[in-house]
C-alpha cells in the first residue's frame, strides 16, 4: 500500500538480483542490510535476520515489522531509520538510472514514487491510477492543462524507470529546466517533506514556569514538528516543537498589552515539557492552523501522516474500482481539498461491570513515564566543561583576566568597554567574579535559548554601547537624549524627559538602562529596539555569542570527566596505611561530583544519582481485583488470591524508599504543591485495641483506600505502628509495604496514592479533607467458590 517508502529497499535488491526474478532474494537483502548497518540508526544481527525470515521468501509486511523491531537502533525514530534506508537504496540505484533530467530531480521524483508503489510487488511497481494521478499533478504545476495524463499510460503497471521515461517524454521534454526544478521541488515538499503550512507568526514559549516574550518567527509546519526560523529564507533555525499523540491544542482569546495586540491566538502543549502560544493575523487563519494541527495529532494516534493517510485512501478506492468489474470508477478527491475535509474521530472506551451493579472494577492506572534527563545532564556537563576550560586557576570562579584571555582565545577583537559589558552581564551579583551558576544561567538564556528575551538583551547591549559616546560604561542624560533623537527624529522631548524622571543618579549603568526599557522609558525606547531587531543586530557582541555557541558545539560532555580527574587527582589516588602497613582506607575510582563555589540547597548536594534506585521490601500480589463501591459512604472490596499469605514486609521509612510509592518526607522537600481542596490539620490518638475493637469489629474489617485529597501524617510518639503504602504496577501486580516512621517526621501522601492507617498506634498529627469521597475497600479473599472471607495484614 502506498505511503511506505521502504519499497525503496525492494527496488535496490531487484537491481542486484538476477534479471526476471519474481521473488525477493534473501541473500542479497542480507548483504544490503549488513552494508547499511554502518549507519548510526541501523543495527544488524545475522542470527536475528535468519530467525525472522526462516522461510525462502520475504514478505514486505514482515520486513516492515523487522525494521521497526530489530534493526532500528534504540532511541532512533522509525521514520529516521526508513529515511536512512531510502538514502542507502538511492546510492545503490542512482548509477543505473537512465534519464535526461538532473540527478537531483530524478532523486526527488524517485522518493515521491516510493510513496505510491504497490507494497507487495517484486519488482515494485506503480499502478496506472497512481501514475496517472502523479503525472496529472506534474502537468497542472507546469501549466500543461491541455494535456491529459490518461493518454500517457497504456500499460497496467510500471517500474519507476518506466514511469520516469514516460513522464520525460510527455511532460518535461518541452519544458525549461527552471520550470522542471520548480515543479518537482513543489511536489517533493508536499508529498515527501509534507510541508503543510508556512507563514510568519508571533510566538512565545513557556519553559520552567515562565513565559518568554512574544517574538515574530517564520514557521514551517510538517506532520513531525513545527520548525521556526528568524526569517523566511529558512537559513537560521531557532528551534522546533515536536508533535506527539499526546500534544494538546487549545484555542485562546486575543492577547492585549501595552506593546502587543495579537489576534488568532492558540496554544500547543507537550505537558510538562513545553508549552507554546502562537498568534496569527485573524480568526480564519487560526482555524486553518488548528485544523491542520488537529489532523496531525489524530494521524499520530493512528501512526500515519496526513499525506500517507490520503494516498492510502486513494489507493484503496482504486483497488476497489478494479475489483468491481461492473462498477464505474469513483472520482478520487484531490489531496489539497481532502486535507481540509478530514474529520477527527472520537475514540470511545466501553466499561464492563463485574459482579453486582453497585461495584465497579478499578483497573491499575496507566503510568506516565518520566522524561529522561540524559540530554539535560549532557548539556549541563558540556557547559561545565566549557567553564573549566576558562577557569585556568581551577578555583571555580572566573575573574576578568581569565575572561579576557578566553575572549582573546576565541579570536575576538573586542574593546575593553565591550568586554567589560559582557563580563558584567554575566556577573549578575557584581562580585567581580563569575560563578558557574551565573555562567550557566547566562549561557542557557542567551546562547541556547531562542527567546525574544535573549534577542532583546543583545540589542539593548548594542544600543547602550552606541549611546555611550565617551566609553565610560555609563550614560548621562545628554548621551541618552542624543541617542534617542538620532534614532527617532519624531520622538517627543516631553516623553524623553519623562523617561529619565525616575533616575536618581547623573549616570546610569546598563542595568539601569534595562530597567528604563521595561519601565518609564518603554514608550520611547521599545520602538527603537524593535526596529533594531527587525534589521538585525550583527555586532562583536553577537559574534561573541556565536563563537561561544561553537565552543559548546565542539565540546564533548565526557571532557568534563577529564577535567575533574585532573583537578582532583590527589583524592582519586588516595591511600591510607595502618600501623602494619596494610591499606585501611582508599579513595574511590573517581570523583562522585565536582562542586564549584556557589549557593546550593542541601538536597542538591546529596549525590546519589550515579547509584541504582533503592526499592523497599514489598509483597508482590498477583491477580487482585479492586472493586469500588458506587454508593457514597460505603466500602467496596479488594479480592486477593487465596495463595496470598497475608504477610507484608516492614521497612524503616526513608525519603528514597517512600519515593517508590510516590510519597516523601515533607520535612526534606523544598517543592511547592497545590492543594485542590480545603484541608485541616488535627492530632488523632489511636488507642490500644483500635484495630481489634473498631476496624475489624465495627467498621466491617481491615481495608485499604485512596482519595483525591492529600495526606500529611506525622507520628508524635515512638511506638507509632505501621503506615501501609501500596501501588499497582504496569503488569497488574500489586506491591505493598508496611513502613515504620521516625517520630516527628512528616509523611506526605499525594492524592491518589493507595494507603492504610488501620495499623497505627499512639498520637499522629494528620492533615486531611472532607470535601471528596474516599474510595475504601475491605480486604477479602475467596476461600472456595462462592464464599469470601475478610482478613487483615500480618507483618514480617
Amino acid at each position: 500500500m502506498p505511503g511506505e517508502q521502504l519499497t525503496c529497499v525492494w527496488q535496490a535488491i531487484y537491481a542486484q538480483d538476477r534479471p526476471g526474478s519474481v521473488t525477493m532474494n534473501k541473500e542479497v537483502l542480507k548483504l544490503f542490510l549488513m552494508k547499511a548497518s554502518r549507519l548510526e540508526s541501523i543495527r544488524f544481527s545475522e542470527r536475528k535476520f535468519f530467525d525472522t525470515f526462516s522461510e525462502a521468501t520475504v514478505k514486505f509486511d514482515d520486513f516492515k515489522e523487522y525494521v521497526k523491531k530489530n534493526i532500528r537502533e534504540h532511541g532512533v525514530a522509525f521514520s529516521t531509520t526508513c529515511s536512512d534506508l531510502e538514502e542507502m537504496s538511492w546510492i545503490e540505484l542512482k548509477s543505473g538510472m537512465n534519464s535526461k533530467l538532473e540527478t537531483e530531480d530524478v532523486y526527488k521524483l524517485w522518493r515521491i514514487s516510493n510513496r505510491l508503489m504497490k507494497e507487495d510487488t517484486y519488482p515494485p511497481v506503480i499502478f496506472r491510477e497512481e501514475a496517472s494521478w502523479l503525472l496529472g499533478k506534474v502537468l497542472s504545476n507546469l501549466g500543461h492543462n491541455f494535456k491529459s495524463s490518461d493518454d500517457a499510460f497504456r500499460e497496467d503497471k510500471f517500474t519507476f524507470q518506466e514511469m520516469l521515461s514516460i513522464m520525460e517524454d510527455f511532460a518535461f521534454s518541452d519544458t525549461s529546466q527552471q520550470h522542471v526544478n520548480t515543479c518537482i521541488d513543489g511536489l517533493y515538499m508536499w508529498l515527501v517533506v509534507e510541508v503543510m503550512k508556512k507563514g510568519k507568526v508571533y510566538k512565545r514559549t513557556k519553559k520552567q514556569a515562565n513565559w518568554t516574550n512574544w517574538v515574530k518567527r517564520w514557521c514551517v509546519l510538517t506532520p513531525q514538528c513545527l520548525r521556526y526560523y528568524s526569517n523566511d529564507n529558512e537559513s537560521n533555525q531557532k528551534g522546533e516543537f515536536t508533535f506527539t499523540k499526546h500534544t494538546k491544542l487549545e484555542s485562546l482569546e486575543r492577547y492585549s498589552s501595552v506593546m502587543k495586540n495579537l489576534k488568532g491566538r492558540f496554544r500547543l502543549a507537550n505537558i510538562p515539557v513545553l508549552e507554546m502560544e502562537i498568534a496569527v493575523d485573524d480568526e480564519n487563519e487560526k482555524r486553518a492552523w488548528l485544523s491542520d494541527l488537529e489532523e496531525i495529532v489524530q494521524c499520530l494516534r493512528d501512526k500515519t501522516t496526513p499525506v500517507q493517510k490520503l494516498l492510502k485512501e486513494m489507493h484503496l478506492k482504486n483497488m476497489a474500482t478494479r475489483d468491481n468489474k461492473n462498477g464505474t470508477a469513483e472520482q478520487v478527491e484531490d489531496i489539497e481539498s481532502a486535507l481540509n475535509k478530514t474529520k477527527l474521530r472520537a475514540e470511545k472506551q466501553s466499561k464492563k461491570k463485574l459482579f453486582d451493579t453497585s461495584i465497579k472494577v478499578v483497573e491499575p492506572e496507566e503510568k506516565t513515564q518520566p522524561r529522561s534527563p540524559s540530554l539535560e545532564k549532557e548539556s549541563t556537563e558540556k557547559i561545565k566543561a566549557m567553564f573549566m576550560k576558562i577557569d585556568t586557576n581551577g578555583n571555580g570562579m572566573l575573574d576578568k583576566n581569565e575572561f579576557a584571555a578566553f575572549l582573546k582565545g576565541l579570536g575576538l577583537n573586542m574593546s575593553e568597554k565591550e568586554s567589560n559589558l559582557v563580563f558584567n552581564s554575566v556577573d549578575t551579583n557584581k562580585s567581580e567574579q563569575i560563578s558557574f551558576e551565573e555562567f550557566q544561567v547566562y549561557f542557557c538564556n542567551h546562547i541556547m535559548n531562542e527567546t525574544e528575551t535573549a534577542e532583546c538583551v543583545n540589542v539593548m547591549r548594542k544600543a547602550f554601547l552606541e549611546a555611550d559616546r565617551d566609553g565610560s560604561g555609563t550614560l548621562n542624560f545628554r548621551e541618552f537624549t542624543e541617542y534617542v533623537w538620532e534614532k527617532n527624529r519624531n520622538a517627543n522631548m516631553t516623553k524623553i524627559l519623562k523617561s529619565f524622571s525616575n533616575v536618581t543618579t547623573d549616570e546610569i549603568s546598563f542595568e539601569d538602562f534595562e530597567m528604563l526599557v521595561s519601565g518609564s522609558g518603554a514608550e520611547v525606547l521599545v520602538p527603537i529596539l524593535e526596529e533594531e531587531i527587525e534589521q538585525g543586530t550583527d555586532s562583536s557582541l553577537d559574534d561573541f555569542e556565536g563563537r561561544l555557541q561553537k565552543v559548546y558545539d565542539d565540546t564533548e560532555a565526557d571532557e568534563l570527566a577529564t577535567y575533574i580527574r585532573e583537578r582532583w587527582n590527589k583524592f582519586a589516588s588516595f591511600r591510607r596505611a595502618g600501623k602494619t602497613g596494610s591499606v585501611v582506607m582508599t579513595g574511590g575510582h573517581g570523583m562522585v561530583a565536582d562542586i564549584v563555589p556557589g549557593e546550593y540547597s542541601l538536597i542538591d548536594l546529596a549525590c546519589f544519582s550515579d547509584l541504582p534506585p533503592l526499592e523497599p521490601k514489598h509483597a508482590v500480589v498477583k491477580d487482585t481485583q479492586w472493586l469500588s463501591s458506587t454508593i457514597s459512604g460505603k466500602s467496596g472490596k479488594m479480592i486477593f488470591p487465596l495463595e496470598f499469605d497475608k504477610k507484608v514486609p516492614i521497612e524503616q521509612a526513608t525519603s528514597e524508599l517512600l519515593r517508590y510509592y510516590g510519597c516523601s518526607f515533607a520535612d526534606s522537600q523544598q517543592e511547592q504543591i497545590s492543594l485542590l481542596f480545603r484541608h485541616g490539620i488535627q492530632d488523632f490518638t489511636y488507642e490500644n485495641g483500635y484495630l481489634e475493637k473498631y476496624v475489624t469489629a465495627t467498621n466491617g474489617g481491615a481495608g485499604i483506600e485512596k482519595h483525591d485529597f492529600s495526606h500529611l501524617d506525622c507520628p508524635l510518639s515512638e511506638d507509632s505502628g505501621f503506615f501501609i503504602l501500596a501501588k499497582f504496577m504496569d503488569n497488574g501486580d500489586f506491591h505493598i509495604t508496611a513502613f515504620r516512621l521516625p517520630v516527628r517526621h512528616t509523611l506526605y501522601v499525594p492524592g491518589g496514592v493507595i494507603h492504610c492507617n488501620d495499623y497505627l498506634k499512639g498520637t499522629w498529627r494528620t492533615m486531611l479533607s472532607d470535601e471528596t469521597d474516599i474510595d475504601h475497600v475491605h480486604l477479602t479473599h475467596i476461600v472456595k467458590e462462592g464464599q469470601e472471607e475478610k482478613f487483615r495484614f500480618q507483618f514480617t
